[in-house]
């Protein structure tokens, strides 16, 4: 999908969205991952299982706000909508589809999946804030329900063994992917530090894809997005 420029998408976006941005606290800007979460109050919209999938229209906002907010050169240009995920391979999207199942808003199998197939490439999908400062303007900049989805949505990663710890999210379909409980994960990156995704099993189309969130650990002090409390306690303002 080509993102021509932030501007025409600001125009559309408010129609679109019909919400107004976030409230700032005053010390906004010393807000860790946590701190935010209970300020923007997630709960009830979080817990909603019918909640609606993001429109093609909601995907282009959060894309326009990424370049407005926080990386004006970026450029969203692949020809797959993130309604349908991204270039997978020189096929066309990957193997899955958007729905509601179960656990609310999911990805599930738009075709039989063999075990060791691989099924995701986050290296082409995922995108990097460059710190917490970024990632605090950029929630701020959002609408309460769409702040709580990049909430829900972000996380931390090393991408080598002696790398830095970054923040990351994405913006596509791919976003959607349901974290697995008693071991019924049925994909897995190659390693903690990999965003590409296997199947641990044959998947059957129609079926969920699911996989275990503690492959990646979570480091928000690393990315600085430590809350206020563990700042005081590191004796820092």
């Amino acid at each position: 999908m080509q993102l021509q420029s932030s501007e025409q998408m600001q125009i559309d976006a408010p129609q679109t969205i019909g919400d107004t941005p976030l409230t700032k606290p005053d010390d906004w800007e010393k807000l860790g991952y946590y701190d935010i979460k209970a300020h923007v109050g997630c709960d009830e919209y979080s817990n909603d299982l019918l909640k609606p999938l993001p429109t093609l229209a909601d995907w282009e906002y959060l894309r326009s706000k990424y370049i407005e907010i926080v990386d004006k050169h970026a450029i969203f240009d692949d020809p797959v909508p993130p309604t349908e995920g991204y270039t997978f391979d020189e096929n066309g999207p990957p193997p899955y589809y958007a729905a509601h199942g179960k656990h609310g808003r999911g990805v599930f199998a738009s075709r039989d999946i063999k075990r060791g197939e691989f099924v995701q490439d986050g290296n082409k999908g995922d995108i990097e804030f460059p710190d917490g400062e970024a990632w605090r303007r950029y929630v701020f900049s959002l609408p309460k329900n769409r702040a709580c989805d990049i909430l829900a949505w972000t996380w931390t990663q090393k991408k080598s063994r002696e790398g830095k710890w970054k923040i990351y999210f994405a913006l596509n379909i791919s976003i959607l992917f349901n974290g697995a409980y008693d071991g019924d994960a049925n994909i897995r990156p190659s390693s903690s530090i990999s965003s590409r995704f296997y199947a641990l099993r044959h998947i059957k189309k129609g079926e969920e894809l699911l996989y275990d969130y503690g492959v990646y650990d979570t480091v928000w002090a690393k990315v600085g997005l430590e809350t206020k409390a563990e700042r005081r306690r590191r004796g820092q303002q």
